[in-house]
């Protein structure tokens, strides 16, 4: 027979097979044939799962992974999203893509990333989102990505630092790969919301020498993304007022807002590594890591001050058993500022993040050295132009109808002004800010495997590792001065007839179109300003001062030493280790204070150090061929994050809240403890449930109390100041359960379930205090088939709702989120593969929910991200 035939014969039986309706072919097929069909490679969604199966079943410690089958071909457009299948994880989907992973009910920045076992440092491009040291996933395409371990219980080797888990991501080397390996990926997605098409696409290439000592590989990702969210916000929280017409305390939040964000996010990687390995026992990769993201955006929020509306110009106020406002006529006529409209645009918002990292390995008769040396850095610039209109005081033309029925919402159905502006409007607030963030530690580490015979004990591992970490922020803000009493100008001054509509499809908030500010005339009037200076009494700016108040630098130096001993006992069938890590940390935190008695900013630098001794120990016993028992049992830390170590401040005036940090924090402190067993009962399936628990201490909370902050312009008195401090003990245990199984048709799922259970803490006063992430009910089941011609997947996830933050008259939750996705992909030749892909088919919104202290519970805000789908191709050479 010859090859073609042959081919073509295989193809069609494995296709008939794969659908499940040839069971008997087999039986028919010429003994080489059936033997020829046999031995074809298992690729795509079945391999990558029994790869991970694999990974799971011969770890040293209670470790879940994902891999990438082929080159490009990670599971997920998101590293992320990707993670959000392994059980006990979840992912925040705050503008539709996921950016941070939570572990076992833990919060995002109690747990680390490594890359190839080392830290990659990461900033922000929002204003408003603190410096974390939890890793931010949109900067790192997963095309970049082989395999994603997540090791849910500590080995003495790893890097401490996480309270739920630790997630190591590694690239792929080049004298692993055949040389000549190569692949092109192209792909369009479309983002329903903002109704655009956006291009992407990577390329990756690796070559190594005939003898393989020396081998190079390059991969390069681009990327662009129209985003839009549409948001129905609940801004400050349900501040208790007293109502206008009927004099009743009541709950009304402080303000409403109908928000447009929009961004183009532009995403570039590279990834290059060098190998050289001359001899069998010598090894040397030097690589280089690097992701750039543009985040330009600009958002519009409409917003109708509630709290103020309803107690200086409500009538007809109609109020539930609860207090709650249901309803509230808005008299502008009797109302002083109740309505406002804020305009953001942030040009030049971006992160970046790079590695270069020297991995230097030896191996001698029975002992193995490893040195590894690198550096991380990561820069974000969050630049804001921030203009605010008011209305006009007391002016009839400005009136509104306030309504609750569940969701909070405003309506100005009378209101033709929204989309065609006069004077109802006054621009009275302008402030231009640009915050740099950047984030850099140098490491070094040297390790040493050695081959012992000490009973059940095989290796034994020692090792150093230093770590030279500076997180800073710089501000410089722009303002005006001199401003006159009707402000900057009527609203219709900057107009040019553009209008912003089409909002809140999803969440039924109101106003759904409002007028759109014209940039230039704003840009025009502001750059047209004079500065400031003695005698000048017109309105000016006074541009890029130096805004010390959030400023601030924090050096951390940390030193660890370990000694690991890893055991197997082949009679009994235990394996495992066990280790024991000390480590130091040492901090210097600087910020700049308001000194009234020297009338001038004083740079402060508060020192703390701390040390650990932090003992592991697991435990595998492999039962039979297919039945593994662990156990573990561990000492954890979990710094705080570097916004929590500032000693710097923000405040808000206007709405009585601020928030700072406590340079003498200590870290997050636990003994945990897991126990479960794993069923291996076919290829590549798994049946498995594993308890685990968390006795926290040290536990850090958010304590609300007013403070007095001293500034250039005064003292000013904040109501509700947020800083983090140091509480006592809370537990948070647990259970997974997952299962994977493919059938022999080509059909196949994976499932995982997780309960999550955590106490409030109780402080000295008598209060409790709420961990924040631990979403009690976690779910994830994907239902796949695959043939030789095709593959397709649909993967739903769930989380219940979890504590967000505690604010000054309650708890804030984010309320329960679910997702389904699907995935398509068609193999046209060996080499050629098309694919489809749609996220968030169901259209999921994401929203708040209050919890207020001796109150209701009420809706918060609600933001709608919409739908994403994806058309692409991938060919292999």
């Amino acid at each position: 027979m010859n090859n073609t035939l042959q081919q073509a014969i295989r193809l069609a039986n494995r296709t008939l097979l794969g659908l499940g309706v040839l069971a008997s072919a087999p039986q028919v097929l010429a003994n080489d044939e059936a033997q020829a069909i046999e031995e074809v490679q298992v690729v795509g969604i079945r391999a990558s799962l029994e790869q991970n199966v694999n990974m799971k079943r011969f770890a040293g410690a209670v470790v879940d992974a994902i891999t990438a089958e082929d080159i490009g071909k990670f599971p997920d457009k998101n590293v992320a999203e990707a993670l959000q299948r392994i059980p006990g994880l979840s992912v925040s989907r705050d503008f539709g893509e996921g950016e941070r992973v939570s572990i076992r009910g833990t919060d995002s920045s109690q747990n680390i990333t490594l890359l190839n076992g080392q830290t990659v440092a990461t900033s922000e491009w929002k204003v408003l989102s603190a410096l974390s040291r939890g890793f931010n996933y949109a900067m790192l395409p997963s095309d970049l990505i082989a395999s994603a371990e997540v090791y849910k219980s500590p080995e003495a080797r790893i890097d401490e630092g996480s309270l739920g888990g630790t997630i190591i991501l590694r690239t792929r080397k080049p004298l692993d790969l055949e040389s000549g390996t190569a692949s092109l990926s192209l792909e369009t997605q479309y983002s329903e919301l903002p109704g655009e098409w956006d291009p992407s696409a990577s390329a990756f290439y690796s070559w190594k020498n005939d003898d393989s000592t020396i081998g190079v590989l390059g991969s390069l990702v681009y990327q662009d993304r129209t985003v839009e969210r549409h948001g129905s916000e609940v801004l400050a929280n349900y501040v208790p007022t007293t109502a206008q017409d009927t004099g009743e305390s009541v709950y009304v939040p402080w303000g409403l807002g109908s928000a447009l964000f929009q961004q183009q996010r532009e995403r570039r990687g590279v990834d290059l590594a060098v190998q050289y390995k001359p001899t069998e026992a010598f090894d040397a990769t030097l690589h280089y890591l690097a992701s750039e993201l543009g985040a330009s955006n600009m958002n519009q929020n409409f917003l109708p001050l509630a709290r103020n509306a309803v107690r200086d110009g409500g009538t007809n106020t109609q109020v539930d058993a609860n207090g709650v406002v249901t309803s509230s006529e808005i008299d502008g006529s009797l109302a002083p500022a109740h309505v406002a409209y804020d305009v953001i645009y942030r040009d030049g918002s971006s992160m970046d993040t790079d590695v270069v990292d020297l991995d230097l390995n030896y191996d001698m008769d029975g002992i193995r050295l490893h040195g590894q040396v690198g550096r991380t850095t990561s820069e974000g610039k969050a630049n804001d132009d921030f203009y605010e209109f008011f209305n006009r005081p007391n002016d009839d033309r400005v009136s509104w109808t306030y309504t609750n029925a569940g969701r909070p919402s405003a309506s100005f159905d009378n209101s033709d002004w929204i989309t065609n502006p006069a004077d109802e409007l006054i621009l009275n607030g302008y402030f231009e800010s640009r915050i740099v963030m950047t984030d850099a530690e140098n490491y070094a580490q040297a390790d040493a495997q050695f081959d012992v015979e000490f009973g059940p004990v095989n290796e034994i591992e020692v090792g150093i590792k230093l770590r030279d970490r500076e997180i800073t922020q710089d501000r410089l803000r722009t303002t005006a001065a001199n401003m006159a009493p009707d402000g900057f100008g009527d609203a219709a001054d900057f107009w040019s007839g553009a209008v912003v509509s089409g909002l809140h499809s999803e969440t039924g908030f109101g106003p759904s179109a409002y007028f759109d500010p014209d940039r230039a005339k704003l840009n025009a009037y502001f750059g047209a300003l004079p500065d400031c200076a003695d005698g000048v009494t017109a309105t000016c700016a006074k541009r890029n001062q130096v805004w010390y108040p959030s400023i601030f630098d924090i050096s951390e130096k940390v030193n660890a030493a370990y000694v690991q001993a890893n055991f197997a006992h082949e009679d009994s069938g235990i394996r495992g280790n066990v280790g024991l890590r000390y480590v130091t940390t040492d901090t210097d935190s600087g910020a700049w204070s308001f000194s009234s008695a020297e009338g001038d900013y004083v740079y402060d630098v508060v020192k703390a150090n701390y040390a650990d001794t932090l003992p592991s120990l697991n435990l595998a016993w492999d039962i039979n061929d297919s039945m593994v028992l662990r156990a573990a049992a561990a000492k954890v830390i979990a710094r705080p994050s570097p916004s929590q170590l500032t000693s710097s401040v923000s405040v808000t005036p206007e709405s009585g809240r601020g928030s700072g940090g406590n340079p003498n924090l200590e870290p997050y402190r636990a003994n945990q403890y897991d126990l479960g067993m794993e069923w291996y009962f076919a290829e590549g399936a798994v049946a498995a449930a594993t308890l685990f628990r968390k006795d926290i201490s040290d536990y850090i909370f958010t304590e609300i109390r007013e403070e007095n902050v001293v500034t250039p312009d005064g003292v000013i008195n904040i109501p509700s100041m947020s800083r983090p401090q140091n509480g006592p003990e809370v537990s948070l245990s647990g259970v997974e359960t997952q299962l994977q199984y493919t059938f022999d048709n080509g059909f196949g799922a994976v499932a995982n379930y997780t309960f999550t259970d955590v106490g409030d803490a109780t402080l000295v006063d008598g209060t409790t205090a709420t961990l924040p992430g631990n979403s009690k009910h976690m779910a994830n089941l994907s239902a796949f088939f695959e043939n030789n011609l095709l593959s397709a997947r649909l993967a739903y996830n769930y989380r219940s709702e979890y504590f967000s933050a505690q604010t000054g008259v309650g708890k804030l939750y984010r309320d329960k989120q679910s997702s389904l996705d699907a995935q398509f992909s068609y193999y046209v030749t060996e080499n050629l593969t098309l694919r489809a892909e749609a996220l968030n088919l169901t259209n999921e919104t994401v929203s708040d929910v209050f919890e207020l202290t001796d109150g209701p519970t009420l809706q918060g805000s609600e933001w709608e991200n919409g739908r994403r789908f994806f058309l692409g191709a991938n060919y292999k050479f």
